[in-house]
């Protein structure tokens, strides 16, 4: 799960999820699906803000690949928090539709 600024463009999100989907592909990693719960409030108040952007990633990769993604999320100024969640299940599959390029 990742909570994106309130103030972060269109472009901006997608690019911070499209590095993601990129470092894990590229390390052999499978790409899931991509929840996007958009803009919700916070039940407390983070870094002076009370909303923020969630999506959800699903995703199979190595633990490299994963300290990988969490860096990148941690450099990033968009993003408010990052948690990795493990799931005892498979990783839902990505819609058709959103894995074949136009």
């Amino acid at each position: 799960m990742v909570i994106l600024r309130p103030d972060t463009e269109d472009q901006a999100r997608a690019a911070i999820l499209d590095r993601a989907k990129e470092t894990i592909t590229g390390d052999g990693g499978v790409m899931g699906k991509v929840d996007e719960w958009g803009k919700r409030r916070f039940a407390y108040e983070i870094d002076h803000m009370n909303e923020g952007y969630y999506y959800v990633m699903y995703f199979n990769a190595q633990p490299k690949t994963l300290d990988e993604v969490t860096r990148v999320f941690k450099i990033t100024d968009a993003v408010v928090r990052a948690q990795p969640i493990k799931l005892d299940k498979p990783v839902p599959a990505a819609p058709a539709a959103a894995t074949t390029e136009e």
